[in-house]
């Protein structure tokens, strides 16, 4: 975007910046559209009814009452803007009715459906929880205030740490599993269209850190049955968890121990941490690796924030929106491919290789 330096601007200029800035200060309007969209169940009511529904069946479909079925329309219209429903014109049935709007999914919607796998309504969910949205409210605050302490805005706001705050409340506990977990089985076909199956190929054991109730390692187990695979979290996580005759749940703590494998993996982990702790997390990951003789690899899904020119617009913002809210809710950030070799060099590790995967996300293979 053009810098205006000497503060001069014209009619059309002031009135694209008012446009600009109206944009931004209203896009929670639709975020929160979507959440209520969610927990409403539109796009569940619209899938399991098969065919374009009128206002009032929608309505009843999602027990509203008659009173509320004119904002109903108001919410479904926000929706539509934001591409989350498609509307057109229903046709009479008879005489007396009338010509209405009827509404369906779009192929994005399909990708907010409860239960369905790779499904993102848990991370929607979390991610818009006033939990977690909060300290984004006292960024400034938080920015002014000594460091380094509190070490982050959710520290500043909830008085603990979101680990703290996830392990005494169970619903919290239970939405950031639950989001963490819903992308699992797209991020597991991503890394074997990539790679082909030759990624896992020759690996009998696998451990997935910080793998929560395991939505990536549940679809991995499925997808390889010759490999044991091992998901690591810490006792509040895991407690009760069924695994499969290839997946176990492992309670312990990642800054102390890793279970030895051929390979471990880290899905969105070391992006919540500080370098510091981030190179004792790959420590002890190289120690599990290289355990009795071995020499096996360290597996990272992580952002890797690169030359914007390079990278579609869409992907820059989410990896930039990623960045903000690490700075708001832990002690972490997205890295860029310099910082990760640190990082990795300063773990004891001495090559690794980048391969993007489809969206905003890279594949990371590091070798001690």
């Amino acid at each position: 975007m053009d810098s205006v330096d000497n503060g001069v601007m014209s009619e059309s200029e002031i009135v694209h910046a008012h446009a600009h800035v109206w944009t931004h200060a209203f896009y929670s309007v639709y975020s929160m559209s979507l959440k209520c969209a969610i927990e409403l169940g539109i796009p569940d009511a619209l899938h399991r009814h098969g065919h374009p529904m009128t206002l009032p069946e929608l309505a009843a479909a999602l027990s509203v009452p008659a009173s509320k079925t004119a904002f109903l329309r108001r919410l479904m219209a926000a929706l539509a803007q934001t591409g989350f429903v498609s509307l057109r014109e229903s046709a009479a049935k008879n005489d007396q009715e009338q010509l209405g709007l009827a509404y369906s999914l779009t192929p994005i919607s399909h990708a907010i459906l409860r239960g369905e796998p790779g499904g993102l309504s848990p991370m929607v969910s979390f991610m818009l929880d006033p939990i977690i949205q909060g300290p984004l409210h006292c960024l400034s605050e938080w920015l002014k205030s000594e460091s380094p302490s509190p070490r982050t805005p959710f520290l500043m706001q909830h008085g603990k740490s979101l680990w703290e705050y996830a392990a005494q409340d169970e619903r919290l506990n239970r939405s950031l599993n639950e989001a963490m977990a819903s992308d699992g089985p797209v991020i597991a076909r991503l890394m074997v269209e990539k790679h082909g199956r030759q990624l896992f190929q020759g690996l009998r054991t696998v451990v997935d850190v910080g793998g929560g109730i395991g939505g990536l390692a549940r679809e991995a187990a499925q997808a390889f049955p010759q490999v044991e695979w091992r998901v690591l979290d810490l006792p509040h996580v895991v407690a009760g968890l069924e695994g499969t005759r290839n997946l176990n749940f492992v309670s312990g703590d990642m800054f102390k121990a890793v279970p030895p494998a051929d390979a471990v993996l880290l899905k969105w982990i070391l992006h919540d941490w500080s370098d510091d702790e981030s190179v004792k997390i790959l420590k002890r990951c190289k120690e599990a690796v290289t355990s009795n003789g071995k020499k096996g690899k360290v597996m990272v899904i992580e952002v890797v924030m690169g030359d914007e020119s390079e990278e579609d617009e869409a992907s820059t913002g989410i990896k930039l929106c990623f960045d903000m809210l690490m700075m708001s809710i832990v002690p972490g950030q997205e890295r860029n491919e310099e910082e990760w070799a640190k990082l990795f060099q300063k773990a004891g590790f001495t090559e690794y290789r980048i391969t993007p995967l489809v969206g905003f996300r890279s594949l990371i293979e590091v070798y001690p």
